[in-house]
Parts: structure tokens; C-alpha cells; sequence
């Protein structure tokens, strides 16, 4: 019970920290300003670093390992280089915005995953459809509202009709209704689980807040933004602990063993410490980006965007296959982030 406890004030921590992000960023552009440069120096940048801890603790997976070391940033460049070639920072901000929402959507499902302890339940797999179904609603919903700007620079959305976006709302919500008829009907048998229903509830309504009810793009962004990288932090923090496995069991047992007869500076001092590393690594790998793509603008090209967005790019592509693989003989607890 009290494991279930934390599990609920993380999920609603994160949440309120996502929607509370929101409404300083629309009270205000220095505010949005504020919360953006937070929100890049430190959780944005030790979000990235959180996924090269993870690298290398592949010691079975070599040549995976020093493929996503070596050869994929080169790949990442090289399709970057030809985007902004063809499209310029226009074409960038438009690949970056899909594959952000995607990646997103595929690190919630990881994460649910990982929740769910149900059993037999009707309609099983219609979390894990919401939890796609939201994203792709808002995605179309922006292609609709075809914003021509994206944290201040320009952006090309796919034309949509609005018919289309209202049509991917209304199933939405739709699904989301049926959800809840089922969960009150699972609420009376004993495998009801209240922390993948609150996880998936609140990516729910963050990507609904995030991608269609604030009309500002990019304030929208940073809600989702915000709420994400919060949400890998802690999620990769606790992955790190020893003893976590993919089952249940073995989960549940290292969250609650070791913290009896603690003090509170010995409980915080762990997640501090991988905290402040990964922002001091964040940020040394934000200032070599910039320092690199703007000793490079003499090429005519948005050199720091590139080399920015090869960071995040690595990122989600090391980010799909880590979490695919086994770790000290173990299978994580999560199978596709």
C-alpha cells in the first residue's frame, strides 16, 4: 500500500509540475522564457544523459554498444545535414515535432508496461491504444491549426483538414470513455491496479492540455516537454537501483527494503547525486553543441540546430533499443521506450 502511495504522488507530482510549467509559460513571453531555459538546463539535457548511462552498462551487447556509440551519431548527422539541406531549420523543427510526440507516446507505453499488473480486464489493450491515439489526435489537431512558428523559429505541419483532426478527437474521447466504463468495472475485482490507470490517465490529459487545448504550439510543447523529462528522470533513477528486475517482485521489494532505518539526507543524497551529474554532463554536452554548430555556421547551414538535434535524435534512437535489451542477465522492466 504505501509503494502504491508513492506511485500516485509521483504521477500527480509530475503532473502538476507539467500543468503548472503551462501556465507560467502562457502568463507571460519572459515567463515562457523562464520555464523554457529550466526546462532545457535541467531537464531537458540530463534527460539525454539519463539514456547514455545506459549505454554502457551493455557489457553483453558490444558491437550494439559501440554501434550506438560510434555509427549512429554519424547516421543522425548525415540525415539531418540532408533535411536541413533540402528544407533548412523549417524542415528541422517540422521532423523534430513528429518524432518528439512519437517518442513520447513510445516511452508512456514502455512505462505503462511496466505498471500494469492486470490480469483479466475487458478491453485490455485500450490503454495502450489511447496512449497513441491522444498524441496522433493532437498532431493532427496542430496540422489543422497550421502554426507557422515553433520556439521562435519557423515550421511546416502537414496540411489537415479540420474534419480529419475532429474526427481522431471524437474517437479519442470516445475510447477514453469506454476506458473508464472499464475501470469501474475492474474496480470491483481484486486485480484492479490504480497506478497504470493514474499513469495512463495523466499522459492523457497532458498530451490533451499539451497538444490541443493550449492554442500556443510551443507553450504546449513544454507542457508534454516537461511532464516527459520529469518522468524519465525518475523513471531511469529507478532502474538504476539494484535489484530491479522485470518482474513485479523484485521491483516492489527493492523499493521498500532498503529504506527502513534511513535517514532523510541518506534517501536523498542517491537521486541527488545521479541528478546533478547528469545536469553537469547535460550541460557540458549543450555548450559543445553550440560551440561546435556555431564554429561550422560559416557553412551556410543552421549548424547549431543540427547539432543540437543530432543529440535529441541519438537519443531516441538509443533510447528504442536500450531498453529492448537485457541488462546484467535481467530483462528490464521495460520492453518498448
Amino acid at each position: 500500500m504505501a509503494r502504491v502511495c508513492r506511485e500516485h504522488w509521483i504521477i500527480f507530482g509530475n503532473l502538476f509540475a507539467a500543468l503548472a510549467a503551462g501556465a507560467l509559460a502562457s502568463w507571460s513571453t519572459p515567463m515562457m522564457l523562464a520555464v523554457l531555459y529550466v526546462d532545457i538546463w535541467l531537464l531537458a539535457n540530463p534527460h539525454i544523459v539519463a539514456t547514455y548511462t545506459r549505454i554502457g552498462s551493455m557489457s553483453s551487447h558490444t558491437r550494439l554498444r559501440w554501434a550506438l556509440i560510434v555509427v549512429a551519431p554519424i547516421l543522425v548527422l548525415a540525415g539531418l545535414t540532408v533535411v536541413a539541406l533540402a528544407y533548412e531549420a523549417t524542415g528541422l523543427f517540422a521532423l523534430y515535432f513528429a518524432l518528439q510526440a512519437f517518442h513520447v507516446a513510445r516511452q508512456s507505453y514502455g512505462i505503462a508496461r511496466r505498471h500494469d499488473r492486470r490480469l483479466q480486464v475487458p478491453f485490455r489493450n485500450l490503454p495502450y491504444l489511447l496512449i497513441y491515439l491522444f498524441p496522433t489526435w493532437g498532431y493532427l489537431h496542430r496540422g489543422a491549426q497550421a502554426p507557422s512558428s515553433f520556439l521562435g523559429y519557423p515550421i511546416w505541419l502537414p496540411p489537415v483538414p479540420q474534419e480529419l483532426a475532429l474526427a481522431a478527437g471524437i474517437a479519442a474521447i470516445a475510447g477514453s470513455l469506454c476506458w473508464l466504463v472499464c475501470l469501474g468495472y475492474a474496480r470491483r475485482a481484486p486485480q484492479a491496479n490504480a497506478p497504470f490507470d493514474t499513469f495512463v490517465l495523466s499522459h492523457l490529459v497532458v498530451s490533451l492540455v499539451g497538444y490541443v487545448w493550449i492554442s500556443d504550439i510551443t507553450v504546449g510543447w513544454l507542457v508534454v516537454n516537461v511532464w516527459h523529462n520529469i518522468q524519465y528522470l525518475v523513471f531511469v533513477y529507478r532502474q538504476r537501483q539494484p535489484g530491479v528486475g522485470a518482474d513485479s517482485v523484485s521491483s516492489e521489494a527493492s523499493d521498500t527494503a532498503p529504506a527502513h532505518g534511513k535517514s532523510l539526507l541518506k534517501k536523498l543524497r542517491p537521486p541527488a547525486a545521479f541528478f546533478i551529474g547528469c545536469a553537469i554532463c547535460g550541460a557540458a554536452l549543450f555548450m559543445a553543441a553550440s560551440h561546435i554548430g556555431g564554429s561550422l555556421l560559416w557553412l551556410g547551414l543552421p549548424t547549431v540546430l543540427i547539432a543540437h538535434f543530432t543529440l535529441n535524435f541519438h537519443h531516441y534512437l538509443a533510447d528504442s533499443v536500450i531498453w529492448k535489451r537485457h541488462r546484467a542477465g535481467r530483462l528490464n522492466g521495460i520492453s518498448q521506450c
